[in-house]
């Protein structure tokens, strides 16, 4: 399981703590004893990380950790699957309002990305990121592809 511990400020390099990672080691056990009592009912404690794992402070330190997770919030969903084309990284030109991994690319580009993910990894984490938004991924094969139910916003 990963856990992300979101600092929204930048600390400046000389006021870092370079022992922060040991301190942060030994007091581990006690902070597991801590959370261990606070949510001593695994019901309470599986509501309230439900509950968290939804809220939109979730969402947005997801969006922040994760680029391709950022990129899903630009897309909507279109109640047919009549939207964008996944297309592939070979077709030229490149046209990011008709392909969906053309649109990936050009925001990653754009963001400064150079670790992109390839079209399989792509299509195989589209549809779980985007049921953290909300939206139902669907698509079909047609004679120009695969055709989905997603567009830019």
């Amino acid at each position: 399981r990963r856990v992300i511990i979101h600092f929204p400020e930048q600390i400046a390099p000389e006021e870092r703590d370079p022992q922060l990672r040991d301190k942060i080691a030994r007091e581990l056990a006690v902070i597991v004893r801590q959370l261990m009592q606070k949510f001593s009912d695994p019901m309470a404690a599986r509501a309230l990380l439900q509950s968290q794992q939804n809220s939109d402070e979730a969402l947005s330190i997801k969006r922040d950790a994760d680029p391709t997770f950022d990129f899903c919030g630009y897309l909507e969903m279109l109640p047919q699957t009549n939207g964008m084309f996944m297309g592939n990284a070979s077709i030229v030109p490149r046209n990011y309002r008709k392909y969906l991994y053309h649109a990936y690319l050009a925001y990653m580009e754009a963001n400064g990305y150079r670790n992109v993910l390839s079209l399989k990894m792509f299509g195989l984490g589209l549809p779980m990121m985007l049921k953290e938004y909300g939206l139902n991924y669907e698509k079909r094969h047609t004679k120009q592809g695969m055709q989905t139910n997603l567009s830019l916003e």
